[in-house]
């Protein structure tokens, strides 16, 4: 099992220890969300960790 998950590509490469990860998180932002999350749950997967994904809809009154 690997100790850390990497994601980003080129200059914007970053890891992040699995021992830092919470248990609960969010993604935010205007783009790009669903290919983090992707990334994200494949590396958590392959790491031996259950994930959960929810995507909430935004509402709009």
């Amino acid at each position: 099992m690997s100790e850390v998950i990497a994601f980003g590509y080129g200059s914007s490469q970053a890891e992040m220890q699995l021992k830092r990860l919470n248990r609960h998180g969010i993604i935010a932002g205007a783009t790009g969300k669903a290919v983090t999350l992707k990334v994200l749950a494949e590396q958590l997967s392959d790491a031996g960790i259950p994930i959960l994904i929810l995507s909430v809809p935004r509402f709009r009154v």
